[in-house]
């Protein structure tokens, strides 16, 4: 069972939101860019089709949670409990200075990491396709009659995004049934009792994305490409991998953080240790064995019978990470909850 550490501070939780957000939108990145070098325009429409598939994930999802969580299904409801932590980041302006009612909402977005992340690798054209494709998709997946225009956007280069959520006056009531076990347990994280416990709950759904994500727009590219295709997510996992070691090293050796097998792990940039249930089995200078009995992204590899994606999301991104971070270190995963394993288990080694 995931659980709040009770030590926990909200400037901590917010700051891995912004990690988080970044890492999801760079998973994107790596996987768009991969499968356009490889398959050109075909490759394209395979991103397309994911996205509009992570929308539709996305939409579904948050329909069936909020239902279960006794709120109704339309666009005021999907904004205040949006899922991702988006909106916990930037909630001033949306919170408070945004429009809202049952079928029309309006606000503007002027910090967005997905975006800082897009623009600092010149993601501009793919970015935008991101805002397009997918918030659509999630509009009416949602509900039926559900629409969004976003005619101003950070990745065109204005100064905002300017988002009008829509449905018509007359949209029928919408009943998702009865809640399954899963919409269930998923509208739980959308009821806190407190604000720490607010952001908490939204860096975990966060973190349950990135696996989302990951897999949605991995399929088309498997199914769509074959054998070529399941290289071009293994070459995108290994780079998305290998950028966020640089990264946590700048971020380490900018905090005069000393780069360690430990510093690696328990200064991570995914939120192990707010989110991620981590048991230390070894520490030392050359050698950090860790467990994690769980994370929402595993729940959603098997929500969603992803084992086999799971493990590749594991098994590529991280020896890739660790080589990046500390140049001479091997990362190996002993154990995989998606192998089928009671829990994961990680390998931290320096090379002899």
């Amino acid at each position: 069972m995931l659980t709040m550490p009770n030590d926990i501070r909200l400037e901590q939780i917010v700051e891995s939101m912004d990690h988080v957000l970044k890492a999801q939108a760079r998973i994107y990145m790596h996987l768009a860019r991969e499968a356009a070098e490889r398959f050109g325009r075909d490759g394209e429409r395979s991103i397309r089709l994911g996205l509009r598939a992570y929308g539709h994930w996305r939409g579904k999802e948050m329909q069936e949670a909020h239902h279960a969580a006794g709120h109704p299904v339309n666009m005021e409801t999907l904004l205040r409990c949006w899922d991702n932590a988006s909106t916990y980041v930037a909630k001033d302006t949306i919170e408070g200075e945004g429009r809202y009612t049952p079928n029309d909402v309006e606000f503007d977005v002027f910090h967005c990491p997905a975006s800082e992340a897009w623009k600092d690798s010149d993601f501009h054209q793919m970015g935008h396709w991101y805002c397009d494709e997918f918030h659509q998709a999630a509009a009416r997946t949602y509900h039926p009659d559900g629409n969004v225009t976003i005619h101003e956007n950070l990745m065109k280069g204005d100064d905002r995004c300017h988002f009008r959520w829509l449905m018509p006056p007359d949209a029928p009531k919408l009943d998702p049934g009865e809640p399954t076990e899963m919409a269930t347990r998923l509208g739980d994280d959308y009821v806190a009792s407190s604000e720490i416990d607010g952001a908490w709950k939204a860096l975990k759904r966060s973190n349950r994305l990135l696996g989302g994500h990951y897999f949605t727009c991995t399929v088309p590219i498997i199914e769509r490409h074959g054998e070529e295709g399941r290289a071009a997510v293994v070459a995108a996992l290994k780079s998305w991998g290998a950028e966020r070691g640089r990264l946590l090293r700048q971020r380490h050796e900018g905090r005069g953080v000393t780069v360690s097998l430990e510093a690696f792990w328990s200064d991570h940039d995914l939120p192990a240790r707010i989110i991620w249930p981590v048991r230390e089995i070894e520490v030392s200078d050359g050698r950090v064995v860790v467990e994690i009995d769980d994370t929402p992204q595993d729940r959603a590899f098997a929500d969603h019978d992803h084992a086999e994606l799971g493990a590749l999301w594991y098994e590529a991104s991280y020896p890739a990470m660790a080589e990046a971070y500390w140049p001479g270190t091997l990362a190996h995963w002993e154990l995989l909850r998606s192998r089928g394993d009671e829990t994961n288990r990680l390998v931290l080694e320096r090379q002899s």
